[in-house]
């Protein structure tokens, strides 16, 4: 069910995807089933459309309106932040042959992320259970990703990218976000790309903030 459901939100974003996602797509929910009511991974871990919800929202890299550059793609380094349940992180490795390192502080749920790897046939992954900060974190990432981090984190954040590297941001249109303490971590603004996505019945309105860190 929860494939179909992707099948479908792909096409309306017009997002081709290969077999391979649907079907690694198709073991990610399975282990979210399994996983999520005994360690709250997420909200409804049983329903296929609120997972296919997150689905299509972590793919909106891919398909939101942002520069191409700012694309993860094959030859680039990702590092997502706070990866939780694998949104965006194991779903966008499901898709782009990128390397991705998925950074999760909780231990639970990095066991979690490292089963579904392992059931997805993820070999572009690597899972790092650590709190992130500026004295922990390593560096020379193209791609930083943070889904539910937030600006808050952007001093660690700048850290760990090369210059003109690009950090995406998913948020809620209208939630603010201190401009003033992103141009002193290093970054300028480079998109902000609205997008919608169907979640049950109704569609949900949300953003990509895409920031572009100075050349040092």
């Amino acid at each position: 069910m929860v494939r179909q459901i992707v099948e479908q939100g792909a096409q309306t974003a017009h997002l081709a995807l290969p077999l391979r996602f649907h079907q690694r797509i198709e073991r990610f929910a399975s282990e979210l089933a399994l996983w999520g009511p005994r360690t709250n991974l997420t909200a409804h871990p049983e329903d296929p459309a609120e997972i296919a919800f997150h689905v299509i929202d972590s793919l909106a890299p891919l398909y939101a309106p942002i520069p191409e550059d700012c694309r993860p793609a094959a030859g680039k380094r990702v590092l997502d932040l706070g990866s939780g349940a694998g949104f965006p992180g194991l779903v966008l490795a499901a898709a782009v042959e990128a390397l991705f390192i998925l950074v999760e502080a909780r231990r639970k749920r990095a066991s979690f992320l490292k089963v579904a790897a392992s059931a997805m046939a993820l070999d572009n992954v690597d899972i790092r259970c650590v709190r992130v900060s500026e004295a922990t974190m390593e560096s020379g990432f193209e791609i930083v990703m943070a889904r539910a981090v937030g600006a808050e984190a952007i001093e660690t954040i700048s850290k760990a990218m090369v210059s003109g590297g690009v950090t995406i941001l998913w948020i809620n249109p209208g939630q603010e976000i201190d401009s003033g303490r992103i141009r002193r971590a290093g970054f300028e603004e480079h998109a902000r790309a609205e997008y919608r996505v169907k979640r049950g019945g109704a569609e949900v309105q949300r953003m990509l903030l895409v920031f572009r860190k100075n050349p040092s």
